[in-house]
C-alpha cells in the first residue's frame, strides 16, 4: 500500500515558495501565506514583494492589497498587521477596518501609506482596532485634524506605543495627543519631525501629566 506524503506543518509550508497543501491559491495569494508569520504576524513591509525593483506603479494597488487581504482566510489568526510603503490610503485603510477575516488586532503598523487625515480619522473610528497597544502611523502626512481624530476616538483607549514620526501635526496636534484620556497608557510617545515649532509646546507634552507612564519621549 502506498503512504500518502506526510503534509507539511505551517513553518516549513510558508517558507517552502512551491508547495501549499490542497489550497489552490493564485501567485499573489502565495505571496501573502509567505508574508505571515507564526500565524499571526503579516509583514509586507515594501514593494518588493510585487515588484522585482520595489517600484509599484499600480495606482490601484493599496486598495487593491487591501481587498485581498480584508476576504483572506489564512489571515484570521492575524494579530498583528505590519503594512509599509504599499500605497494602501483611506479607501485601503477603510476596506481593511471592514475585514469580516481580520480581527483582535493589537499591533498596527502602518507607516509610509499616505494615510493623511482622512486614513487616521478612518484608524480612529473603527472597532477593529479597539484592542491595539503599538501603534505606528509614521510618515503619512498626518496633520492637526488627524491627531485630534486619534486623540478622541472611542476605540483606541489601549494604546502604550504611539509612533507619529515625520507627519505635520504641528503644535496643536501635538497637544490634543498629550492631553488625550486615550494615550495615558502611553510608554513610548515618538513625535519628532512634526513641524512642533514652539518651545512651550515641547516644555508642555514633556511635562504633561496625563503622559505620567511615559518611559521614551521624542520630541523635535
Amino acid at each position: 500500500m502506498t503512504q500518502k506524503p506526510k503534509i507539511k506543518n505551517w513553518e516549513e509550508l510558508i517558507n517552502d515558495g512551491d508547495n501549499y497543501g490542497d489550497a489552490n491559491y493564485t501567485p499573489l495569494e502565495k505571496t501573502i501565506v509567505e508574508a505571515i508569520k507564526n500565524k499571526t504576524v503579516l509583514k509586507i513591509q515594501d514593494g518588493f514583494l510585487f515588484s522585482k525593483n520595489g517600484d509599484i506603479k499600480d495606482p490601484d494597488h493599496g486598495p487593491n492589497l487591501a481587498k485581498l487581504l480584508a476576504n483572506f482566510e489564512p489571515l484570521k489568526d492575524v494579530t498583528s498587521i505590519i503594512i509599509t510603503h504599499n500605497q494602501l490610503g483611506p479607501e485601503g485603510v477603510a476596506i481593511l477596518a471592514e475585514s469580516p477575516i481580520i480581527k483582535n488586532i493589537d499591533y498596527l503598523h502602518l507607516g509610509s501609506n499616505q494615510l493623511g487625515d482622512e486614513g487616521a480619522k478612518i484608524i480612529a473610528n473603527s472597532p477593529l482596532f479597539a484592542n491595539v497597544e503599538f501603534l505606528n502611523l509614521e510618515c503619512n502626512k498626518i496633520q492637526p485634524a488627524g491627531a485630534k481624530a486619534l486623540a478622541e476616538s472611542k476605540y483606541l483607549t489601549k494604546v502604550t506605543s504611539l509612533n507619529l514620526v515625520d507627519n505635520k501635526i504641528s503644535d496643536e496636534g501635538a497637544l490634543c495627543i498629550a492631553n488625550s484620556p486615550n494615550f495615558s497608557n502611553l510608554t513610548y510617545l515618538h513625535l519628532g519631525g512634526n513641524r512642533i515649532k514652539l518651545k512651550e509646546t515641547k516644555q508642555a507634552v514633556k511635562e504633561c501629566k496625563n503622559l505620567s507612564k511615559i518611559e521614551t519621549l521624542k520630541i523635535f
